[in-house]
């Protein structure tokens, strides 16, 4: 059984979410475990990874990842919802 946990007020403040174009503070319930997503837009995870390798960085690494189109509720629960639990597993 798959559960989206979202903090209760998120919607207070899913304006900004959208707008940074980055997200962390979900909670996805699968089989018993615990995995909190990272959510980018395509933007920002560009702009996350130049500045990485602008200090000099050798590679950018961001555990359980997600990039959607949007940092928007429905963006990010449509693709929790559409992993497969094939893709969970392998978290």
């Amino acid at each position: 059984m798959l559960t989206t946990r979202w903090p209760d007020d998120f919607d207070d403040y899913a304006w900004k979410v959208e707008a940074k174009g980055w997200f962390e503070g979900v909670m996805v319930e699968w089989n018993g475990r615990h995995i909190r997503p990272v959510f980018y837009d395509p933007v920002r995870l560009g702009q996350e990874i130049a500045d990485t390798f602008a200090r000099g960085e050798a590679y950018f690494r961001e555990p359980n990842l997600i990039v959607v189109q949007a940092t928007t509720r429905d963006h990010m629960q449509t693709a929790v919802e559409g992993l497969s639990d094939e893709s969970w597993s392998s978290w």
